[in-house]
C-alpha cells in the first residue's frame, strides 16, 4: 500500500477493515491517492475520490488515532503520548 507512517501490521489490519465494511483496500487507496494528486495539481478533486479519501482518513483515526499530513498519504499519530520525563538511573 502506497501509506506512510503505518506499520505492515498496521496496513493489513486496515486492508481487513475494509474488507469487512464491504470495500477493496486497493480501490480505497487508488481513489484516494487520485484525490491527493489532484489537490497537489491543483485540479478540482473527483467526488469518489474524495469520499474514498475521507473514508480513509476516518478508518485511520478511527482504528490508530493517526491523521493525515496535508496533501499527503502520510499519516502521523494526533494525539503522541509525552515521554516520561524522570528516566530511571538504576
Amino acid at each position: 500500500m502506497f501509506i506512510e507512517g503505518l506499520s505492515d501490521w498496521e496496513k493489513r489490519r486496515l486492508a481487513l477493515i475494509l474488507k469487512e465494511r464491504g470495500y477493496t483496500a486497493f480501490m480505497v487507496i487508488k481513489h484516494a491517492t487520485a484525490a491527493i494528486l489532484s489537490a497537489k495539481r491543483g485540479r478540482l478533486v473527483n467526488t469518489v475520490d474524495n469520499r474514498n479519501l475521507t473514508l480513509l482518513d476516518t478508518i485511520v483515526e478511527e482504528l490508530y488515532g493517526y491523521r493525515r499530513l496535508p496533501n499527503d498519504l502520510h499519516y502521523v499519530n494526533a494525539n503522541p503520548v509525552a515521554k516520561d520525563s524522570q528516566s530511571s538511573t538504576n
